[in-house]
């Protein structure tokens, strides 16, 4: 999982670069568009990962700016983010076979099922074999389920959502 999460490969997606989503400069990512399916983005990297994160943290009720900055602080602790289309996938390696991870989307459902599949496979292909969750969306479980992984409730008082790739 190391070659997945760490390094500067982009297998999973476009690193985002929090510092410029705070501020909002330029510099975040880049459209990749390397799912089968996803469709170019016409707004910029930036915006683009500004507005799907806006829309979650309004939707749980969190002002923008300490959003980012709970976020800027979780990337201090390994917590690497990556977009592709219009879906964030966060993730945070917890030890060699397992790691945290988190979605934020805009995606419609059938593009947002497809990269779930599509980051499961990879993180199962790179020695992972167990994730976990804060939250327990039902939009994502469906997702992670159709991909594959095996859901139960958590072992971990941390966390919501385990599942197994």
């Amino acid at each position: 999982m190391a070659g997945i999460i760490e390094g500067n490969q982009d297998l999973l997606g476009k690193t985002l670069n929090i510092a410029n989503l705070v501020s909002g400069g330029g510099g975040g990512a880049s459209n990749n568009t390397g799912i089968a399916g996803a469709q170019p983005n016409s707004e910029d990297g930036t915006a683009l990962e500004r507005k799907i994160l806006a829309t979650y943290f309004e939707s749980k009720g969190i002002p923008l700016k300490a959003g980012l900055a709970g976020v800027a602080e979780e990337m201090k602790q390994g917590l690497k983010m990556y977009r592709q289309s219009k879906t964030i996938l966060a993730i945070k390696k917890l030890n060699p076979t397992t790691a945290q991870v988190h979605f934020f989307t805009l995606d419609d459902e059938a593009t947002f099922n497809q990269l779930i599949k599509f980051w499961m496979g990879k993180l199962k292909e790179a020695g992972g074999n167990l994730i976990y969750d804060s939250e327990i969306e039902p939009n994502i479980v469906k997702a992670l389920q159709e991909a594959g992984v095996q859901l139960q409730q958590s072992d971990n008082p941390k966390y919501k959502l385990m599942g197994y790739l």
